[in-house]
C-alpha cells in the first residue's frame, strides 16, 4: 500500500498514538514550571512601546520579537511568525498555492518552533499585539514557554478580551503600565552572554531565492552510505569557527561552503529536512540513503563540518518533542516527505551530479555484436 501523508492538525503514523508527543495545549502535559509572563499595557497604542519592543530584537543575545501577521486567524500562522522571526523561512507553495502537510498542522509547527528555540538557546519572547491572539494563541505561548522555559512579555496595545483575562487568573503574571517600566524591561543585558552556535542572525542569502542565484552540484551519488553517529553536541554554544573548504569528496564545482550553509540555514524551516540537505550536499546521499543511515556499516564517512552541528541538534530536540528522544536516526523521514526535501535542494540550487557512465568492456561490445548480428540473420565469424 502506498503511504500518505497525514492530513492536517493530526500527529501522523510517527507518533499519533504516543503519549509523551508534546502538544502546544494549556495546561501543560508536562509538571514543568511556567516562568513569569510580564504584560506591557499600553490601551492607547502609544508607538514608544512598539519601538522599544522592537529594539529588544536581538538574536545574538537570545531575544526576539514578533509582530503576527495581521488577520492571519487560528491554526499553524503564530507558529509561523514565530519560526520566520528565528531567522528560518517556510517553502514557497506549490503551483496549486499549497504548503507542505507538516506547514498546514499545529502541532507540528509548534513542535518546529520549539526545537529552534531549544537549540538556538532563546531566552525572552516578546509579542507585539497580543490583545488581538485568541485566548487559544495565548494557551499555545503559554505551553510554549513552560516547554522551553522560555521568558514570555506579551505587548497589548489595547483592551485585553474578557476570556483572556480570566486565563491570567491561573497564571503567575505581572502587569506593567508605563515607559519607564517597560523601557528597564527591556533593556539589553549588561553583560550579554555569547552568540548561539553560528551567526544564524547573519544570513546573506536572499529569500526568497533569486532566478541568477549560482548552482551547486552534490557530489555524486555514493553506492553504499557509510553511517552517521548522531550524538548530541558536547560543546558549550559559542562563536562558530572557520567553515572549512569542501573536503577531496566533492565536486570541484562548489567551494562555496558559506554560501550553501547560508541557503540551507536560511531557506529551510523544517531542522530534520534542513540537516537532510546539508548530508545530502556534502555526501551526496539521496533521502532514501539517509533514512537507513543508521543500518549501515561505518565505512570512513568525511566529518562534517561544524555549520551541521545546530541541524543535527535542532532535529533531535524535535525527534524529542515528537515522543521519540532515543531515535536511531533522527534524519529518517516518511517517504511522502522525500518530496519536500527535493523541494528544500532546489531553494538553495544544489543539483545532483548526473551518475558517472561506466566503460564497456571490450567482451561486453563484441558479445553485444554478435547478438545484433545474430538478430540481422548475418553469419558470425
Amino acid at each position: 500500500m502506498t503511504p500518505h501523508p497525514p492530513p492536517p492538525d493530526t500527529a501522523g503514523p510517527a507518533g499519533s498514538n504516543n503519549a509523551s508527543e508534546w502538544s502546544p495545549t494549556w495546561p501543560p502535559r508536562q509538571n514543568t514550571p511556567l516562568p513569569t509572563v510580564t504584560l506591557v499595557v499600553t490601551m492607547r497604542d502609544e508607538q514608544d512601546y512598539m519601538r522599544l519592543a522592537f529594539a529588544a530584537h536581538q538574536p545574538r543575545h537570545r531575544r526576539i520579537t514578533v509582530h503576527p501577521t495581521p488577520l492571519a486567524g487560528t491554526g499553524p500562522y503564530l507558529a509561523h511568525d514565530l519560526i520566520r522571526a528565528l531567522g528560518k523561512h517556510l517553502p514557497l507553495p506549490d503551483k496549486d498555492h499549497g504548503l507542505p502537510a507538516w506547514a498546514t498542522n499545529t502541532n507540528r509547527s509548534w513542535c518546529i518552533t520549539a526545537a529552534w528555540i531549544l537549540t538556538l538557546g532563546i531566552s525572552h519572547l516578546t509579542i507585539c499585539r497580543a490583545h488581538r491572539l485568541s485566548t487559544g494563541q495565548w494557551e499555545q505561548l503559554l505551553a510554549l514557554s513552560a516547554r522551553t522555559g522560555i521568558r514570555l512579555t506579551l505587548l497589548c496595545n489595547g483592551p485585553i478580551p474578557l476570556t483572556t483575562l480570566s486565563l491570567l487568573d491561573t497564571i503567575d503574571h505581572r502587569l506593567l503600565d508605563n515607559r519607564q517600566a517597560a523601557a528597564a524591561h527591556w533593556c539589553p543585558p549588561p553583560h550579554p552572554r555569547h552568540p548561539a552556535g553560528y551567526p544564524w542572525w547573519q544570513h546573506r542569502a536572499p529569500f526568497l531565492p533569486r532566478e541568477d542565484d549560482l548552482q551547486f552540484r552534490m557530489p555524486p551519488q555514493p553506492l553504499k552510505p557509510a553511517a552517521v553517529v548522531f550524538t548530541p553536541s558536547s560543546l558549550p554554544p559559542g562563536p562558530i569557527p572557520a567553515l572549512p573548504l569542501p573536503g577531496p569528496h566533492q565536486d570541484d564545482v562548489h567551494p562555496h561552503a558559506v554560501q550553501i550553509a547560508d541557503r540551507i540555514h536560511t531557506r529551510i524551516a523544517h531542522p530534520v529536512h534542513a540537516a537532510c540537505v546539508a548530508v545530502a550536499a556534502l555526501t551526496g546521499y539521496n533521502s532514501q540513503q539517509i533514512k537507513a543511515l543508521h543500518t549501515q556499516p561505518s565505512n570512513g564517512l568525511p566529518e562534517l563540518p561544524p555549520w551541521t552541528t545546530v541541524l543535527m541538534d535542532a532535529a533531535r530536540q524535535l525527534a524529542a518533542l515528537r515522543g521519540h528522544p532515543d531515535a536511531p536516526n533522527p534524519l529518517s523521514v516518511p517517504p511522502w516527505e522525500h518530496a519536500d526535501i527535493d523541494q528544500a535542494l532546489h531553494a538553495c540550487r544544489l543539483r545532483p551530479t548526473p551518475p558517472t557512465r561506466r566503460l564497456r568492456t571490450p567482451s561486453a561490445h563484441v558479445a553485444r555484436t554478435k547478438t545484433v548480428d545474430q538478430l540481422r540473420g548475418r553469419p558470425i565469424a
